[in-house]
C-alpha cells in the first residue's frame, strides 16, 4: 500500500512543564501504536514540546523524543519547542518544530518563519522545510501555525513537492470560525492534503479551541477533533493529491499545472517595500 500513508495526530492541551508534555504526548503516541491502523507519521501541536524548555536542537529534550520515534519506527513531528541557538542574542529565540526519522535521527529543523507579534516574542526563521518519507515516495511539508495566514508559505512548500502539509498550532478560541475555511482553501489552492494540529486546553492567557482536522485536496473534511484531548490515525491516499494535480481537483481544476502555464506576474514578491499599499501606509 505505498500510496497510503498513515497518519498519526495527537491533539492535546499544552502545559508550561516540559516534562508534562512529554509524557502526555509519548502516552497518546503508545495509544496509537496499539491500534488498528498504526501510524507511520505522527504530529503534535504547537507548543507540544515546551516553550519554557529553552534549548538547542538536538538536545537533552529532543533526545528523548528521538527515543520515542525510534521505539516504535515511526516518523515523528512533536511539536514545537524554544530553540536557542548560539547565532541568537542574549535572550532570542526560535519557535522550531524538529522531524524525526524512524531511526530516531533528527533529520530537519522548521523554524516559524511568521510569529504571532506582538504576543509570541520568538525571532522569524527564514528557510522553508520539507522531508521526504522514501517508503511512499512522498514529501512533506512543514508549518507553523501563524504561518497559516501566509498563503506564500504553503504554496512554497507545494512547489517543493510536498503532497502533504502539516501545521501544528496554537490557535484561541475566537479564530476557529474563520481558520476551518482557510485551512480547506490552503488545500486546494495548492491540492495538497493539509493537517492542522491544534492544542486544545487553556494556555496562559487563551483558550484553544482544538478542532485539529484534515483536509483533503478536494476540500473535503477527512476528521475533525472536538475541544479535548484527542488522538487518530488517518490513512492518506496519496493517489488523490497525484490524480488531481496531474487530472485537475475534481477532475476539473488544474490549479498547479495553470499556475506554471499563466505565470501570474508576483511584481512585489522580493520587493514587499514597493508595493503600493505599504507605501500609502507610510504616508
Amino acid at each position: 500500500m505505498k500510496e497510503i500513508l498513515h497518519v498519526g495526530v495527537v491533539q492535546m492541551a499544552v502545559s508550561k512543564d516540559t516534562a508534562t508534555n512529554i509524557e502526555r504526548f509519548e502516552h497518546y503516541v503508545d495509544a496509537l501504536m496499539k491500534s488498528f491502523h498504526k501510524p507511520e507519521l505522527v504530529i503534535g501541536v504547537e507548543g507540544g514540546i515546551g516553550y519554557n524548555v529553552m534549548e538547542p536542537i538536538p538536545g537533552p529534550t529532543t533526545e528523548r523524543l528521538c527515543t520515542i520515534a525510534k521505539k516504535h519506527g515511526i516518523y515523528l513531528v512533536p511539536g514545537s519547542m524554544s530553540e536557542t541557538d548560539e547565532k541568537l542574542g542574549p535572550g532570542e529565540w526560535y519557535n522550531s518544530i524538529p522531524v524525526i526519522n524512524p531511526q530516531g535521527e533528527i533529520i530537519a529543523v522548521y523554524r516559524k518563519i511568521c510569529p504571532w507579534y506582538p504576543e509570541e516574542t520568538s525571532t522569524p526563521g527564514h528557510e522553508y522545510v520539507v522531508f521526504e518519507i522514501p517508503e511512499k515516495n512522498t514529501v512533506i511539508g512543514v508549518s507553523n501555525c501563524y504561518d497559516l495566514s501566509f498563503p506564500e508559505i504553503s504554496r512554497n512548500l507545494a512547489l517543493m513537492g510536498a503532497e502533504v502539509i502539516i501545521r501544528p498550532a496554537m490557535d484561541p478560541e475566537p479564530l476557529y470560525r474563520m481558520y476551518r475555511h482557510v485551512i480547506a482553501a490552503r488545500a486546494v489552492e495548492n491540492q495538497a492534503y493539509y493537517l492542522s494540529v491544534n492544542a486544545c486546553g487553556i494556555y496562559g492567557s487563551s483558550t484553544n479551541y482544538g478542532h485539529s482536522a484534515i483536509v483533503d485536496p478536494e476540500a473535503h473534511f477527512l476528521w475533525e477533533a472536538g475541544k479535548e484531548d484527542s488522538f487518530v490515525t488517518v490513512p492518506l491516499d496519496l493517489g488523490l493529491v497525484r490524480r488531481s494535480r496531474e487530472h485537475g481537483t475534481m477532475y476539473k481544476d488544474h490549479l498547479l499545472k495553470h499556475l506554471r502555464l499563466f505565470k501570474p506576474a508576483m511584481p512585489y514578491a522580493s520587493n514587499l517595500d514597493a508595493a503600493p499599499l505599504f507605501r500609502k501606509w507610510e504616508d
